[in-house]
């Protein structure tokens, strides 16, 4: 029996998330909850944010550990719910459930005293887990170096999500397919060297973005446009329009982009993205996608410009791209590698 604590809705039991699970007989119960943790300003994460998960955590965990049948093994997704958890165990005395930490991403500090009370608090985290679970193989094999003490509790998975009504739109009619190049995110990002290639194309980019830092650096030019409140359908319409979605990252040695790249290559679109160690685990140079060095805004230039005029090459990665989310990043995939990585170190424990 494995429980599942999540926080994208109320209802996730019957997610696609949750359909998956029951589809493939996985004996399971879903905690659930929306606990949005975006945030403008960090001070907002440090006193909302972070408690409302926290009360979120230790509700379902006690539910958790007093239910029947008792589970076996717990999946969660921050450190906090680790620690809900672990609390819970401690107090009803409980040796079960294995708990199991799902998209762990660990970024170094500039502070080197920051840096090392960080890499000690999760070190005593991960001394409360069984297992950590990331999307990138590369990071694996960081961490391990990092958290010796924990290097044996580390699984790699290829990340996914599901996306609703990806198929309807994931077509070539060109309908509903706009002028402009797409870009998202704020973690990781190097956007300098997008905003300079686009500088001199004079190609509208549409920009997803609300945070000062990533756009920090950024010269401004009339055909690039930021939108800092888009999410949800707004979000939905400005890739499913987009003519090639770009992923430019700063990063290379943890996970980036991957959130907004499975996205595109569900809708079908073309990608140009940054390679980095992490990316190679999603995406091949001409096969689903055209990788660019990493800051090299002629490299990112000539890849969107290549794409923008050769369709037949556009559709070719793109088609490949969605053949490769369906195969391995659409929910029924995932949820199969997260019970999978469950119960491999179920087995080997």
């Amino acid at each position: 029996m494995i429980h599942f604590i999540l926080t994208f809705g109320k209802d996730a039991a019957n997610s696609p998330f949750g359909k998956a699970l029951k589809d493939m007989g996985v004996k399971h119960r879903i905690f659930s909850d929306r606990i949005s943790l975006k945030y403008h300003y960090r001070i907002w994460l440090l006193l909302v944010g972070w408690p409302r998960l926290g009360l979120f955590s230790l509700k379902s965990a006690w539910r958790s550990l007093r239910s029947s049948p008792r589970p076996d093994a717990v999946v969660v997704s921050s450190h906090i719910e680790v620690l809900a958890y672990a609390l819970m165990r401690l107090l009803l005395l409980r040796r079960k459930p294995r708990i199991y930490l799902l998209g762990f991403i660990y970024t170094r500090r500039s502070n080197p005293l920051i840096d090392n009370l960080r890499r000690l608090y999760y070190r005593f985290v991960f001394s409360l887990t069984d297992g950590i679970i990331c999307f990138s193989e590369l990071e694996i094999e960081r961490y391990r170096i990092l958290f010796h003490g924990a290097s044996d509790k580390f699984r790699y998975i290829p990340y996914g999500l599901h996306i609703d009504g990806y198929k309807e739109h994931a077509r070539h009619d060109g309908k509903d397919e706009g002028a402009h190049v797409f870009s998202a995110g704020r973690s990781g990002r190097d956007y300098r060297t997008l905003f300079e290639a686009f500088g001199r194309m004079g190609h509208p980019l549409h920009v997803v973005c609300d945070s000062e830092a990533a756009l920090s650096g950024c010269e401004a030019s009339p055909n690039i446009t930021v939108l800092k409140n888009c999410h949800d359908d707004c979000y939905v319409e400005e890739l499913r329009r987009a003519s090639v979605v770009a992923v430019p990252l700063a990063v290379s040695d943890i996970s980036a982009g991957q959130m907004v790249l499975v996205q595109a290559m569900a809708y079908r679109k073309p990608l140009v993205v940054t390679e980095t160690p992490t990316i190679s685990d999603y995406l091949t140079d001409g096969s689903n996608a055209l990788l660019v060095p990493r800051g090299d805004a002629d490299a990112m230039q000539r890849a969107i410009e290549r794409l923008l005029d050769d369709r037949e090459l556009a559709a070719r990665l793109a088609d490949n791209a969605f053949e490769s989310y369906e195969a391995k990043h659409g929910v029924r995939a995932y949820v199969g590698n997260i019970v999978n990585a469950v119960n491999l170190s179920e087995q080997t424990s």
